[in-house]
């Protein structure tokens, strides 16, 4: 009978590097930018955002977005049309948010990162209306099985993150705005 010895140093290494991984601390006390990864994930802006929409900010968006629209359906259009897989998975990349964002953005005359906040902040604001039943939008919630943060956000008026000037424009261009994020949504939308 032969006996195998293990190397016990490097056996002890690997052990001691999983324990020590796994008492890593994991209560990160630095600041995430905007637009981080916790933020993208709510649907309403950010309360230390300083946009302040206007006539002009809020056509801004109703061209991006109508470009956007645009851009989706020439997509799903050479998507429908495509002759093998790889110009299919193309033309479906070319609807996704990233390749249509920067074609928004110049539309509206825009940095990518301006039309970005701006876009956010509008899209959070009617979703969240959509939720609350406030827009005859295409998004619904079971709000029994939603989490408690997302009932609060939800409870929430979507405009208190915005300045009375920048509420009061949003509100007077919703009967133009509404209609065009209503197409986009549905657009986009995974049965789209």
């Amino acid at each position: 009978m032969t006996t195998r010895r293990y190397p016990a140093v490097p056996i002890t290494a690997a052990i001691l590097l999983i324990v020590s991984a796994g008492c890593a601390d994991t209560n990160d006390k630095r600041t995430h930018p905007a637009g981080s990864v916790d933020e993208r994930g709510t649907a309403t802006p950010s309360p230390t955002r300083a946009l302040e929409l206007t006539s002009n900010t809020l056509n801004a968006y109703e061209s991006g977005l109508k470009k956007e629209i645009e851009a989706v359906r020439a997509a799903q259009q050479r998507s429908g049309t495509a002759t093998n897989a790889r110009e299919r998975g193309e033309a479906i990349q070319a609807s996704f948010e990233h390749a249509t964002i920067p074609q928004g953005a110049a539309a509206a005359g825009l940095s990518v990162e301006q039309y970005r906040e701006l876009r956010e902040t509008l899209n959070g604001i009617f979703r969240t209306l959509d939720f609350q039943g406030q827009i005859d939008g295409p998004l619904s919630m079971d709000l029994s099985r939603a989490d408690a943060a997302t009932k609060e956000r939800l409870a929430r008026d979507p405009f208190a993150d915005l300045s009375p000037e920048s509420a009061a424009a949003l509100r007077a261009q919703m009967d133009r705005l509404v209609p065009i994020w209503i197409e986009y949504v549905s657009l986009t939308a995974v049965a789209g």
